[in-house]
């Protein structure tokens, strides 16, 4: 009979169980700072919190407004096309001048809203796109984890030698990690690459 250090006894949960937190590389002092999500719908409330060198910021505090006018000129008729991004409010009114007859005048321009991003890494935060804290080439694939409380469930189950089903209503985290990591032949390195992740 297998022993419970044997066989995978983790909670039935998927992945998005993994995703109200994200452990990140802090864009101030690069050590382990945290992404916290209040709902995975939306981004309002999220918020970056390190407690290496106490940065914060929310998600509110990434957004800006790109103010566009595209329209005809009042004087002259000819087409106006001006769009000016990095607005930190949005822009009631603007004043331009035309192009074609100089003439200058106030219009309301409409304000598109979007987040600063820090990186453009594939394997970034969702709010943020911070580079992801857990993350290491394995035999030429990557590795990575949401979180240590995900890092720690992956090792528990790459550390079982009997692997069951946890429920048959959904897919659950464990069966969506990559062959690479299920592989019994690749156990003891992720084991030593998840050790050398939380020693990080």
């Amino acid at each position: 009979m297998e022993s419970e250090m044997e066989r995978y006894v983790g909670p039935p949960t998927t992945r998005y169980a993994y995703a109200k937190e994200f452990w990140v590389e802090c864009p101030k002092c690069a050590k382990a700072a945290r992404v916290i999500k209040k709902d995975l719908m939306g981004i309002s409330d999220d918020k970056l919190v390190c407690q290496h060198c106490n940065y914060s910021e929310t998600a509110e505090d990434r957004v800006r407004y790109t103010a566009t006018v595209s329209r005809a000129c009042r004087n002259c008729g000819e087409s106006i096309e001006v769009s000016i991004p990095n607005n930190r409010v949005k822009v009631a009114e603007l004043k331009y001048s035309c192009p074609h007859c100089h003439v200058p005048e106030v219009y309301k321009p409409a304000n598109t809203p979007y987040r600063l991003k820090y990186s453009i890494a594939r394997l970034a935060d969702p709010v943020f796109s911070l580079p992801l804290w857990f993350q290491e080439n394995v035999k030429g694939d990557t590795f990575w984890a949401s979180n240590k409380e995900h890092l720690l469930e992956i090792r528990s189950y790459v550390t079982a030698k009997l692997r069951e089903r946890q429920t048959m209503r959904i897919t659950t985290m464990v069966e969506k990690l990559p062959q690479f990591i299920k592989a019994a032949k690749n156990r003891e390195v992720v084991l030593k690459a998840i050790e050398r992740m939380l020693r990080k």
